[in-house]
């Protein structure tokens, strides 16, 4: 390739105020009926790709619902929307205004965001305006090869995450600047496109105090087959099937690095989420004096922290469902119980107390469940309730 642009010039170029304004310039031309505004789905090639960048960031992210989240490098706000749809709290961040007003138009002109939480943030400098701690998740998607200063931003994110947060990034791979879109982008527009060395950033996370990173490691692009080698491929480590999806995902994975910078133990999880969520019930009950007392053990035998009871989103309670005499649902939220006003950690038991009114039917059966509170009930993911019949 002749005449290629080391990007590395374009940053030491210009200041971070000029960057950010070359970047202004850019979104000042696109409107709300542009290709750009409709990303992720300007294109079937654009759809297919991201969508699968998409679950491999969010289903590795460990989110919960009302999950402070930052989505840096934010540009017309299509992940802020995709997080704000899931129950999170996002504040999207760009270093463009017309980027951000542009979200904020796509955003309120969709009924389905109706009461969807999402704030927007101008970055004017380096220092991100945010205090210590702020966020619980950040993510940054396609975003992070247009910084200046990659390592400075890394040691912000650091700053302004929670001590059990987790950084995510989806992003083109070492070689990113030499491709004809990034020379073309940066000939025409002044614009950094600049390689992602993974080595250089896990570096820079560990020493400024990230506990671990991972690597996601797939293909964006299925292997077609037919029955039989698709039969084979599930009995068959070395079928051909096997061997072509890891030939597809090295592939692809020369040219793009998703990875995930955790701050505190990867490998703890609370029950602002389903995944490692069990518990045992050992519980009695009796009525009496116009109601009906629950009394007995709750374990948590699952992998994840609960939360305490009766405070919002991932806490852990006793709940009931009424059901009527000919087995009918009557009310799938008729009671709730506390386990615990403190944490209860895998093997822990709590004994437990509550009563329950008696409903408005002379038989009926209160079924009792472990509740993570705006999660999910125990039963769907594998938990067992306890039944009393009156």
């Amino acid at each position: 390739m002749d005449d290629v642009i080391d990007y590395r010039d374009i940053v030491s170029k210009y200041s971070f105020q000029q960057h950010a304004e070359r970047a202004d310039q850019y979104f000042s031309t696109v409107d709300v009926n542009s290709v750009v505004a409709r990303k992720p789905f300007a294109s079937v090639e654009e759809a297919s790709v991201i969508s699968a960048g998409i679950g491999a960031v969010l289903g590795n992210l460990k989110l919960f619902r009302g999950a402070k989240v930052l989505d840096f490098g934010a540009g017309t706000c299509w992940l802020s929307r995709i997080l704000a749809s899931v129950g999170c709290e996002v504040t999207a961040a760009d270093v463009s205004r017309n980027a951000l007003d542009l979200g904020k138009r796509l955003a309120d002109s969709d009924p389905a965001l109706h009461g969807a939480s999402i704030s927007y943030a101008p970055i004017d400098e380096a220092k991100l305006p945010f205090p210590d701690e702020s966020f619980d998740r950040i993510v940054v998607f396609d975003a992070f090869h247009h910084v200046p200063d990659q390592k400075a931003a890394i040691r912000e994110f650091h700053r302004i995450l929670k001590r059990d947060g987790l950084a995510a990034f989806h992003e083109p791979g070492p070689e990113h600047s030499r491709s004809h879109q990034s020379q073309y982008e940066m000939r025409s527009f002044g614009v950094i496109e600049a390689d992602i060395i993974v080595e250089e950033l896990i570096g820079e996370a560990v020493s400024c105090g990230f506990s671990s990173v991972d690597l996601a490691v797939f293909a964006t692009s299925p292997i077609m087959v037919k029955l039989g080698e698709y039969n084979r491929f599930l009995t068959e480590k070395t079928s051909m099937a096997a061997l072509n999806l890891v030939e597809q995902a090295r592939a692809e994975s020369r040219h793009r690095r998703v990875f995930f910078l955790h701050k505190g133990d990867p490998n703890k999880t609370d029950s602002r989420a389903a995944a490692g969520l069990g518990g045992e019930l050992l519980l009695t009950s009796i009525r009496q004096d116009g109601a009906v007392v629950i009394d007995g053990v709750v374990t948590n035998t699952g992998s994840s922290t609960w939360l305490p009871s009766m405070r919002g989103v991932g806490s852990v309670n006793l709940g009931v469902h009424l059901y009527g005499q000919d087995g009918s649902l009557l009310d799938a939220d008729y009671a709730r119980g506390a386990v615990s006003d403190s944490i209860t950690e895998p093997g822990d038991r709590r004994h437990v107390r509550f009563i329950v009114p008696l409903p408005e039917v002379e038989s009926f059966t209160l079924s009792l469940d472990l509740v993570a509170e705006g999660v999910t009930w125990f039963e769907t993911v594998g938990g067992r309730v306890a039944k009393f019949s009156f």
